[in-house]
């Protein structure tokens, strides 16, 4: 110290030890917006709060999966319901409506979200309940995916596995049928199970 000068001692901060934290500790969230098409509607005796309630509880139901299984939440940011006619041609071709859905997206839908989903009062021509695009979330080209119409719980978890996809979970039957991949929870199983 200079001549003159007091030696000020300062304390250390105190700071909690810092536990390592990983992605998987960290709940994420997927921003959704769910579009319910004009069939949808009608089988829902043509009422908006009918039609919107079935879609809340199932994006509920799907928001539970992803919470028990990836720590990941599913927040519905949005939802429309097309009740005078649909805005597209809806084909039993659930890849051919999905990419008319997301040219829909792309020209039409100005709220900001992760993925869109349609739900489809149609029965389409497929073994799977929908279609979606792998690893397409956030892009509005390819983030979305179009669900058919079907049981609560059916179309939860075709919601789910939609949602898997977008964010690029694949089904690996091979690791499944060898026994490398399991899942412990007999009630919901796993995301990207065939139910089928």
């Amino acid at each position: 110290p200079f001549p003159g000068s007091r030696v000020v001692h300062r304390r250390k901060k105190r700071q909690a030890p810092q536990a390592s934290r990983s992605v998987e500790d960290e709940t994420k969230y997927i921003e959704l917006m769910v579009i319910n098409d004009h069939l949808m509607y009608k089988k829902h005796r043509l009422s908006v709060g009918h039609t919107n309630n079935k879609a809340k509880t199932v994006v509920n139901i799907a928001d539970m999966i992803f919470r028990e299984q990836l720590n990941t939440r599913i927040v519905l940011v949005a939802m429309e319901t097309w009740s005078a006619d649909n805005k597209f041609n809806i084909d039993d071709d659930p890849m051919v409506t999905l990419k008319e859905f997301m040219k829909y997206r792309k020209d039409f839908i100005k709220e900001k979200c992760d993925s869109v989903h349609l739900f489809s009062g149609n029965r389409f021509h497929s073994s799977w309940g929908g279609a979606s695009y792998m690893g397409g979330v956030c892009s509005l080209s390819k983030g979305g995916g179009v669900n058919e119409y079907g049981k609560t719980d059916e179309m939860a978890i075709t919601l789910a596995q939609s949602l898997g996809q977008n964010i690029g979970i694949f089904s690996d039957k091979k690791r499944i049928l060898n026994g490398e991949c399991k899942c412990d929870d007999r009630w919901t199983g796993c995301i990207m199970d065939d139910i089928g």
